[in-house]
């Protein structure tokens, strides 16, 4: 029986299973998770907070580790297959022959703004007083999957969930590295990378045309969406299906998350720390950077991170040159529920960046991933039907229930204003009997209130009930959607590129001299001047240059008006109080003359 069961959720997954492309230029794929644990070794934290090797690499598989946490369950653990504790003397090299291509047209530093640009410098920076991977680890992991995992031989960890009206199909793929940093210029790097794709089926509507549940949503791991925002409908035109079925998934250079349409991704990361600074920040480039607003995906500073996510090198999945070798994926398989440890270096990074991730079920604290315990809350579907036929009955249901406390309302209003009456007959107006009934009175107002809003709520249910199956936008329900940048080409987006680079430097260098003046007076009217035209050539390169004259211009009178306040506090002072004599004036003349 239990074989039968198995055998059918492969099926399903079979069925439903996602197609990745990923970037020319992609270094790392979707691997075994067995292999990858026999050539890592485990790391454990003792309550000193010392780190000691419990087993060296080869002498480990997935049954030994399952068995080695079934006490500890893994908690301050970390496998590792590039720190091994062995003192390597020469840091490896890919083959020349053997790397991926360089990634072609990118540009992160041209993408955002120079106020970003400064505070990715500090990011950057920060590296050298937090933990970060090893150098050379990227290349190791590299030699390591090549000669040991068979990334020839893609693999998915698949899990089935049954939920209420769903059936949730999730795919997990493990990648022995991610490189965003070192390799496409993002925020962080670690050894080790889960991700997933999670597609939401209805066992209660009509079944497709094989007999399968029909397909409703679809969630990709991805940056700066959670919730709602996490999954898309599956008649969504930024969906793409491969043979009418298979969702496919744009994976980002090195970060390997999720997109839905190709191309390259700004990606927000807001600083953990120095919240006021961040806001000071924004503020101050919403002003003077017009450019950023546009730039930002987000509420915080665009620090300048993006995730390429073009779909143009390998691909695997159905309909493809290269399959899935899919593995069936529960909590009955031991090394998914006792292990609780990271899978990658732990780099003990204070923000945790660099630190290797932990795995499908648990978070790094020990705690069951929201995702692996309740995917359907997760993604926000709890609250919605999973067809339209179930979700014209549930307002049904709910426009009844509005109708039935209408009624009691409505009897109560009566009720209320029939006691009011009787009770202040025969009452003097403002006699301390009468002002008693006040919270009565106030009782009747509430209510009619409520009255109101749900006779406007019964309204809007009919008027959804009439109109029946009629298809609602896909993207209602999205609160932030993700979309690709447009990019710069031609000579403007060489010149935009190259800009870049240099920029950040010139304004930096000429901001500090506008702060602290080495050569007196000229000097620093000088670093002024040069700000001016460093921040002019910035807008004319991005197409803004009348907006930034604008703001520089309102900056000037704002700027003459503190100095001349500074020199001349006492006319500042008066002519506000001769305006305000003025006013007070011809208001009590005009009441005067009605009068």
């Amino acid at each position: 029986m239990a074989a039968d069961s198995e055998r059918r959720d492969v099926e399903l997954l079979r069925a439903f299973e996602p197609v990745v492309r990923f970037t020319n230029g992609e270094f790392f794929f979707p691997v075994s998770v067995g292999r990858y644990v026999e050539r890592a070794t485990l790391w454990s934290d003792d309550r000193k907070g010392e780190t000691r090797r419990c087993y060296s690499s080869t002498q480990l598989d997935l049954d030994e580790l399952a068995e080695h946490c079934q006490v500890s369950q893994g908690l301050g653990h970390a496998l590792s297959a590039v720190d091994t504790g062995a003192d390597t003397k020469v840091a490896p090299r890919i083959p020349l022959k053997e790397r991926p291509p360089l990634l072609q047209g990118a540009s992160r530093l041209a993408s955002v703004g120079v106020t970003a640009r400064a505070v990715d410098s500090l990011n950057r920076l920060s590296l050298l007083f937090r933990g970060s991977v090893p150098g050379g680890s990227a290349a190791r992991s590299f030699l390591i999957q090549r000669d040991y995992l068979q990334p020839e031989r893609p693999t998915y960890y698949g899990r089935i969930i049954h939920d209420g009206p769903w059936v949730v199909c999730q795919y997990w793929f493990f990648y022995c590295f991610n490189n965003w940093r070192s390799g496409f210029g993002g925020v962080n790097e670690h050894e080790g990378d889960w991700e997933q794709v999670t597609i939401y089926l209805d066992r209660q509507g009509p079944p497709d045309p094989d007999g399968l549940p029909a397909a409703r949503w679809v969630v990709f791991s991805a940056h700066d969406e959670t919730g709602d925002d996490l999954r898309r409908r599956w008649d969504d035109p930024d969906l793409t299906l491969a043979r009418g079925r298979h969702p496919v998934v744009f994976a980002g250079a090195g970060s390997h998350s999720g997109a839905y349409l190709a191309g390259d991704y700004l990606i927000t990361v807001q600083p953990p720390t120095m919240p006021a600074f961040v806001r000071t920040v924004g503020r101050a480039a919403r002003i003077f950077t017009p450019w950023s607003a546009t730039a930002r995906s987000g509420g915080g500073v665009a620090i300048p991170y993006v995730d390429y996510a073009r779909g143009d090198g390998r691909a695997v999945g159905p309909g493809e040159a290269e399959a899935w070798h899919p593995v069936l994926l529960d909590d009955r398989q031991e090394w998914v529920r006792t292990y609780r440890g990271l899978w990658g270096h732990d780099t003990r990074d204070r923000l945790g960046g660099e630190r290797g991730p932990a795995g499908p079920r648990y978070e790094r604290d020990g705690t069951v991933r929201q995702s692996w315990a309740d995917p359907v809350g997760w993604s926000g579907l709890a609250k919605v039907a999973p067809n339209p036929e179930r979700e014209q009955e549930l307002v049904r249901i709910r426009a009844d229930q509005v109708r039935a406390r209408l009624r009691e309302v409505e009897t109560e209003v009566d009720r209320i204003r029939t006691s009011l009456r009787t009770e202040a007959a025969g009452l003097a107006p403002g006699s301390p009997e009468v002002h008693s009934l006040q919270p009565e009175e106030q009782r009747s107002l509430e209510l009619r209130m409520e009255q109101t809003r749900l006779t406007d709520e019964l309204a809007r249910m009919q008027g959804g009930v009439e109109a029946g199956e009629e298809a609602s936008d896909p993207h209602d329900h999205l609160r932030h959607r993700l979309l690709p940048m447009e990019p710069v080409r031609g000579v403007r987006g060489r010149l935009l590129s190259w800009w870049s680079v240099v920029s950040t430097p010139l304004m930096l260098c000429a901001i500090a001299a506008v702060i602290s003046p080495v050569f007196g007076l000229s000097s620093t009217l000088f670093a002024v001047y040069s700000v001016l035209i460093l921040m002019s050539v910035e807008g004319v390169l991005r197409g803004q240059f009348m907006a930034v004259a604008m703001r520089f211009g309102v900056a000037a009178l704002v700027l003459a008006g503190l100095y001349f306040a500074w020199l001349e506090w006492k006319a500042v002072i008066a002519v506000p109080l001769l305006f305000a004599a003025l006013l007070v004036f011809v208001v009590n003349l005009r009441e005067a003359m009605r009068r």
